[in-house]
């Protein structure tokens, strides 16, 4: 009966639960060229996240730009079903002078998720200019000097 218990509490504690075993690690990876007009953006912050709907979203990779402004972010996350991966660009682009940072968000298709580690595919954002993009911007204050 003594050995009963103390075999009950390892795998209360110590043994995966079912769920942990039927979540999935899954990688994404993206690339581009983010401008501000002709220019290189500064003070720039390029994240790479999973939304999930019940749960806070996670943060997958954060990176940043090149002299050129080239970007290149890769990550994994372990969930239970597909990822959800957007690209957030967080940036003062045309609002220089003003103390918060806009957001912009660029949804990934799901034909980009690979499933284990490393991606096989990287999805290509393509040339970013930050100035003629502002349909996809929240303006609330995500980040400020």
């Amino acid at each position: 009966m003594h050995l009963l218990f103390i075999v009950s509490i390892f795998v209360l504690f110590f043994a995966p639960t079912s769920a942990e075993l039927l979540a999935k690690t899954q990688s994404i990876a993206v690339k581009g060229i983010i401008t501000c007009d002709e220019q290189v953006p500064k003070n720039i912050k390029i994240q790479l996240w999973d939304v999930d709907r019940t749960d806070p979203d996670d943060l997958i990779v954060e990176g940043s730009l090149d002299e050129n402004g080239e970007f290149f972010l890769q990550g994994s996350e372990t969930e239970f079903s597909t990822i959800d991966p957007e690209l957030r660009i967080i940036h003062k682009c045309g609002d220089e002078g003003v103390e918060c940072f806009r957001q912009t968000i660029i949804d990934i298709p799901d034909d980009y998720i690979t499933d284990g580690e490393s991606p096989i595919k990287t999805f290509d954002a393509g040339n970013i200019n930050l100035r003629v993009i502002p349909n996809t911007e929240t303006s609330e204050c995500y980040w400020s000097d």
